[in-house]
């Protein structure tokens, strides 16, 4: 069953990176290893990662990062 997890992951991420398009940031919503809910995004444009808390503070985020103009 781990096996099947772990291939199941690994067809996500491939699947994943070729719908992402590079310039666009990959957000991913996990749990923390006690349950609680976060996303991680990363930002291709700068090479980082980032870790929210909120739904509020990931649109923030991508509002601040990517439609100022």
């Amino acid at each position: 069953m781990k096996i099947i997890k772990s291939i199941n992951k690994l067809w996500q991420k491939i699947a994943s990176g070729l719908v992402t398009h590079k310039n666009e940031p990959q957000i991913e919503q996990k749990h923390d290893h006690n349950g609680n809910l976060y996303w991680q995004a990363y930002d291709f444009a700068t090479n980082k990662s980032y870790t929210f808390i909120s739904e509020h503070d990931v649109r923030v985020w991508i509002e601040e990062r990517y439609h100022c103009f």
